[in-house]
């Protein structure tokens, strides 16, 4: 046993875990995701005087507005001062108390005077509390919920967004399971290894092409793959199978199993992900994935989805 002080890896703490019996489940918090604000924050995109250059036809104050309100998400539970925020998006202080003021004043972000920071308001939510409660994410939850419970493997419930990346709305944890806790709000890269593989076995075929073709690939563990010939044939066993599967590849000592859950436009809405302890040898690969399958089949029915044609659903 390691003296006290010493860092043990994730195997040692479960072996650790298993001779203690102080506890059933381990979670590991996940690094913050990255929010739009930090995406945007190292790009070169700011002019001379501090003002940011936004596509023709965004108004640059309301775009600024959601930065700011990314910036305070991502950086929660610290609040941010003015000269934080100023310098961290590139907008010049003026112009960034004007937009802090407005939001104030409608109770989305709280002023503290005698620190003199901004934070987050939960009454924020009350806002934006139909994008979480919608009856096909309802649908969607309880399914999950249902099928976490069957296998005692984890979920995560992830959204596809249009820069790429992948947000976390949900997480169904399991009883057992050692898990990586992604908090709702998380932001997973747009290649995440598993997510990528769906968003890349459901695209259409020239646009996938073109992705791996530009792709520059980022070796998370030792075990990630790079090769663009052994990527294509991870895509094309993706969407055989109707899951993805990374073993080890971005998460060191972890297993995950990623699948799409359709829309009604017959596009990738959400992707459901499962992940394990790679050394667990009393997990079963093909259970998982018939379990998976049926409780997708119930989605899609559920939500009227459009799925395509050669969808596995059964």
């Amino acid at each position: 046993m390691k003296s006290e002080g010493q860092s043990l890896s994730l195997i040692e703490r479960i072996r650790e875990n298993d001779r203690t019996n102080a506890m059933r489940e381990i979670m590991l918090r996940a690094p913050a995701g990255k929010s739009r604000a930090d995406l945007l924050a190292g790009e070169e995109a700011c002019a001379a005087e501090g003002r940011r250059d936004f596509p023709q036809g965004v108004v640059p104050a309301l775009a600024n507005s959601l930065l700011i309100i990314s910036l305070l998400n991502s950086r929660a539970p610290e609040p941010q001062t003015l000269a934080d925020i100023s310098r961290l998006l590139g907008i010049t202080k003026s112009h960034c108390h004007s937009i802090l003021r407005t939001l104030v004043y409608f109770d989305w972000v709280r002023f503290d005077d005698r620190r003199k920071t901004y934070e987050l308001q939960p009454s924020a939510l009350s806002d934006v509390s139909s994008l979480l409660n919608s009856p096909a994410l309802e649908t969607i939850r309880v399914e999950l919920a249902t099928l976490v419970e069957e296998t005692d493997v984890p979920c995560v419930l992830a959204q596809p967004l249009a820069d790429r990346s992948f947000v976390v709305i949900d997480t169904f944890r399991s009883r057992n399971y050692v898990q990586v806790y992604y908090p709702v709000g998380h932001r997973f890269p747009s290649d995440a290894v598993a997510h990528l593989r769906v968003m890349l076995a459901w695209s259409d075929a020239a646009a996938t092409e073109e992705y791996i073709r530009t792709w520059r690939p980022h070796r998370y563990t030792s075990r990630t793959a790079t090769e663009l010939e052994e990527i294509r044939a991870e895509v094309a066993r993706t969407r055989a199978r109707g899951y993805a599967l990374s073993v080890g590849e971005f998460t060191d000592g972890m297993t995950a199993i990623a699948a799409p859950i359709f829309g009604t436009d017959g596009g990738i809405a959400y992707i459901a992900s499962f992940s394990f302890l790679l050394a667990d040898r009393t997990f079963d690969e093909k259970q998982l994935a018939a379990a998976l399958r049926k409780a997708l089949q119930r989605i899609h029915a559920g939500t009227r989805a459009l799925t395509p044609s050669d969808w596995i659903s059964s």
